[in-house]
């Protein structure tokens, strides 16, 4: 079988629609499948990241308003230029910007479409929809899904790697370790706020997450290097391994909202981004994780005592490790591997 992912990642979009779509692409690539990425060469694209793991790449010229996260691409245009990519059986569409127009036309170069959204805001003509939020449903969906389009809904289809549900976070009495990320760029600063936050809290290992590409690089290099407890990475090799050594995580609520939920991590939710506040809150009224509210409006001050809030709550810290573990069991890769090979026309 073969696919085609279109996703793309940049410093402004961010990483973390590839980075889904590529624990998707190593599931179906275990089973025998044939994995192309084709993305826009925006700053801060993952072509050369996704060859080095062994999938085919794509690269497509970004055009004007490119790196806008939601605003719509030419659909005609972005078509056009994956024709020269050859055929699939399933094409697979992970990007605000394109929409039905778009997955109409891709039926020139697969036989099967997928979507993976999570705005629920513009028409789809999908043979599957993806949508792993706790806000997806039929009813928010309704009036924008193709006639017979096949849908997945909710974390228990969440894209997540093994090793999140192989691990499992231990509930220690008092927090000693605390893992700090929002997402790979965090063009906003969000970073260099957790830092301010967690100054002078005493007691804690704090591993600091930012990505080279960051824009407070120098500033959050220099405000760590006076400070013994806390490590800044640029790049972390084994992700699972790293969260699975700390006891309370702080960070945006993207896809790593899963991720720490497979494990069982206690998190202090940031809403980085307006699409990530409705799923963010959602999850805490289910008793998951802790929302903090919206990055823009967050103090330090207020994200200091919300940690300090959880520090010696081990009770509170294990009901969430809980909740969080019966919502995700982290096998949605797997059962959405074995649908789109199940119907992928090379296999009736």
């Amino acid at each position: 079988m073969k696919v085609l992912i279109r996703a793309d990642a940049s410093q402004s979009i961010g990483s973390g629609h590839v980075a889904r779509c590529l624990t998707l692409a190593h599931c179906l690539r275990k089973q025998g499948a044939q994995v192309t990425f084709a993305s826009l060469t925006l700053p801060g694209h993952r072509l050369v990241n996704l060859a080095a793991q062994g999938m085919g790449t794509f690269a497509m010229r970004p055009g004007p308003g490119s790196n806008d996260i939601e605003a719509l691409l030419p659909w005609q245009a972005d078509i056009d230029a994956l024709k020269g990519a050859g055929r699939f059986d399933w094409v697979i569409v992970d990007h605000y910007g394109l929409d039905a127009r778009w997955e109409t036309a891709a039926r020139a170069i697969a036989a099967r479409v997928m979507a993976i959204d999570d705005l629920a805001n513009r028409e789809h003509s999908a043979d599957v929809l993806l949508d792993q939020n706790l806000t997806a449903s039929a009813e928010a969906y309704a009036g924008l899904l193709a006639p017979g389009c096949k849908t997945f809904f909710g974390p228990r289809h969440a894209l997540l790697a093994p090793a999140f549900e192989a691990l499992r976070v231990s509930i220690r009495p008092r927090v000693q370790r605390v893992l700090v990320n929002f997402g790979g760029f965090d063009p906003n600063g969000h970073t260099l706020k957790a830092m301010a936050a967690l100054d002078g809290v005493a007691g804690l290992e704090v591993d600091f997450i930012a990505g080279l590409g960051n824009p407070d690089w120098a500033h959050l290099q220099a405000y760590a290097a006076t400070r013994p407890n806390w490590t800044l990475h640029g790049f972390v090799e084994d992700f699972p391994a790293l969260m699975a050594t700390a006891d309370l995580f702080v960070g945006a609520g993207g896809g790593t909202t899963w991720e720490r939920a497979a494990m069982g991590l206690p998190t202090l939710c940031v809403a980085v981004a307006h699409n990530q506040q409705a799923n963010a809150e959602l999850m805490a009224l289910a008793g998951a994780h802790v929302y903090v509210g919206e990055a823009a409006e967050l103090s330090s001050q207020a994200l200091r005592q919300a940690v300090i809030g959880l520090l010696d709550d081990a009770e509170r810290r294990q009901a969430l490790a809980n909740q969080s573990r019966q919502l995700v069991d982290g096998l949605g890769a797997l059962r959405v591997a074995w649908a789109l090979f199940a119907a992928a026309p090379s296999q009736g």
